[in-house]
């Protein structure tokens, strides 16, 4: 049975040029990447064709792509899904900011739209669930995935803080519609804001109280692992590429099946 496959999530890199996350990524050992390409990181097509470019040179993949967001200032689908495609990438990742009445029945709507163009291109969709957006729960991220032909992210910070644990990995996995897992470390109690805990100030895997060996096991072996620590400390104290040793290194180090890399 294989091992998982390592992505340095676009996540922990936000400050950091593409080609630098890539160089990074490729230096510390990672299988593939996840990339930002929507509002300000947008990439112009001769800077998507030099990455790509640089990508084979590498021997580095595109993992995702992300983000659209379904609501009211979504956007077109379209230039994200182009990005994907011609970086090679194999997920374009989603998210619903729609809330209240309606808005499950909503996102089911306009995440079949975003399916439709990845197919178009030879790409999936993935839909991602948190305590803030439409779904907020893993059955409900299954229900929107299998109707639309998409797959779901669990981010195991999401996941944990919504009270889920493994079996609702097992039941994603049951019914084939897991994409893959993001992975970091938190503290055990929740903080009042959630949202500012997600985007600035995540742990590095095993440094929080969160039962990733636990989580892990509850997911096929081969199942996709992103580093995504998004977390203010980390960026000020190390560089891309030392960061991207650490986040390699931490990921590897919890993981049930793969700890010697």
């Amino acid at each position: 049975m294989h091992g998982p496959t390592f992505v340095l999530a676009a996540g922990s890199m936000l400050d950091a040029h593409p080609l630098v996350l890539a160089e990074a990524a490729c230096a510390a050992g990672f299988d593939a990447i996840g990339l930002r390409t929507s509002h300000e990181h947008a990439l112009d097509t001769p800077m998507v064709r030099r990455f790509r470019r640089r990508l084979d040179e590498l021997g580095l993949r595109v993992h995702d792509v992300e983000v659209h967001r379904i609501g009211l200032t979504a956007g077109r689908i379209e230039p994200l899904v182009e990005a994907a495609a011609e970086l090679g990438a194999r997920y374009v990742l989603t998210v619903s900011d729609l809330r209240g009445e309606g808005a499950l029945d909503a996102t089911r709507v306009a995440l079949e739209r975003v399916a439709q163009a990845c197919a178009g291109a030879g790409l999936t969709a993935a839909i991602e669930y948190m305590a803030w957006t439409t779904p907020s729960s893993s059955h409900d991220a299954a229900r929107l995935a299998a109707d639309a032909g998409a797959v779901v992210v669990a981010d195991v910070l999401h996941h944990s803080r919504l009270g889920e644990g493994p079996d609702q990995l097992r039941e994603l996995a049951r019914r084939d519609v897991l994409g893959w897992v993001q992975v970091c470390d938190a503290p055990a109690a929740a903080p009042a804001d959630l949202l500012h805990e997600a985007r600035h100030s995540r742990l590095l895997p095993g440094m929080g109280a969160l039962p990733l060996t636990e989580l892990l096991t509850a997911v096929p072996a081969d199942t996709a692992l992103a580093v995504e620590v998004q977390s203010d400390a980390l960026v000020a104290g190390s560089s891309p590429f030392e960061r991207a040793a650490a986040l390699l290194a931490a990921a590897r180090s919890i993981h049930p099946r793969n700890t010697t890399g």
